[in-house]
């Protein structure tokens, strides 16, 4: 079966919300708009994409035209049914992220009740993207660790869900996240405002999400992903590995569009040895299996850090997961379909930048 694809970057905020009629932000709305034939970059020959209207289709299907393969483009006017006829296939839907958002979306297009997950499901996908589940996945990560005897060279065990503001006690060097956000919004640290800002935004995501991640603000030396698929048949694959750049507040800037080798090296050459980058992929495979595969399939990415500590160089296994396809995937099917200098879009927006700095393409999120 083919898919149809849709660009819903705001589904980490329609997450947030637990609405089936989540309206996004101007600014967001205005980005998966402009950035609608994105999917391009991760699509099948005979996938579909939904655009925001046929003036979009008509502009991406010329610029994506000589890639070699055919994608149809589909404006939420032509309906599912139509989109079918046309082009002679049958479509399971295959959005950004999965959300009550993201469902109704297709289901406004058209697609079938029974192709569409179900509430339940949609709301098991939900708290499994939450960074409360992260808490708990990376003391299963440490916990590992120690058995292979990495303990030593790892950190995260401060990283902790808080439910009420009785249970913490605020440090320097201590980052706050939402259970849901997007891009680093949601994301602060302790040495950014004072101390009643603190308490007055923590307990804002108390009242809103039931909560909130506190963990060690660290010396950051990079940011970088591990990135994973789980297919129908619950087995679990390791797609590659993605570098990005994120200042320390968690806000993404971009990620860098080059070789697995040379993405692999740059995460050696800032200080993760080989033989744990490769248990860590193991070990994240295992894990994944065990508390993913029945309840989740498609693309994920879990978030890593490398950090001075005590003198040292460290690994943050698991920063957060994102149960959805991301950036990082993005850049590793950019640098497959062969873009080194080229736009990643039909025509300039002010949501997106791709870019070529010291020979490495840059692809990545702006404001807009």
């Amino acid at each position: 079966m083919k898919r149809l694809l849709l660009f819903n970057s705001s589904n980490d905020l329609a997450l947030a919300s637990g609405m089936r009629e989540y309206i996004a932000p101007k600014s967001v709305a205005r980005m998966e708009k402009e950035l609608a034939s994105l999917p391009f970059w991760w699509s099948n020959d005979g996938d579909a994409i939904i655009v925001d209207n046929s003036k979009d289709a008509l502009t991406a299907k010329a610029f994506f035209s000589g890639q070699g393969k055919e994608i149809f483009f589909t404006s939420p006017e032509e309906g599912y049914d139509a989109l079918c006829k046309r082009t002679g296939n049958i479509y399971e839907p295959s959005p950004w992220g999965w959300s009550k958002a993201a469902a109704d979306t297709y289901k406004r297009f058209g697609v079938p009740q029974h192709l569409l997950p179900n509430d339940n499901q949609l709301e098991t996908m939900r708290q499994l993207s939450s960074r409360e589940f992260a808490a708990k996945y990376i003391k299963r990560v440490l916990s590992e660790a120690t058995k292979s005897g990495y303990d030593k060279i790892m950190v995260g065990e401060k990283m902790r869900f808080i439910k009420s503001l009785s249970q913490l006690k605020i440090e320097e060097r201590t980052i706050f996240k939402s259970p849901w956000s997007s891009s680093g919004r949601g994301v602060f640290s302790a040495d950014s405002i004072n101390a009643p800002s603190i308490h007055e935004k923590l307990t804002g995501f108390i009242k809103r999400q039931g909560g909130f991640i506190a963990d060690k603000l660290y010396n950051k030396h990079l940011d970088f992903a591990l990135e994973f698929y789980i297919a129908e048949d619950k087995s679990v694959s390791f797609i590659g590995y993605s570098v990005f750049i994120a200042g320390d507040n968690g806000y993404y800037g971009h990620n860098l569009v080059a070789s697995q080798k040379e993405l692999r090296e740059i995460i050696i050459d800032n200080g993760c040895n080989p033989t744990l980058l490769d248990w860590l992929i193991e070990s994240h495979i295992s894990l994944l299996r065990e508390q993913l595969c029945d309840k989740y399939q498609g693309p994920l990415g879990i978030d890593l850090l490398i950090a001075e500590e005590d003198g040292s160089i460290k690994i943050h296994p698991c920063i957060e997961i994102n149960l959805r396809m991301n950036m990082g995937i993005l850049a590793i099917n950019a640098y497959d379909k062969g873009c080194s200098n080229i736009a990643l879009v039909p025509e300039q927006t002010k949501c997106f930048t791709a870019k070529i700095e010291e020979g490495k393409m840059l692809i990545g999120y702006k404001k807009c």
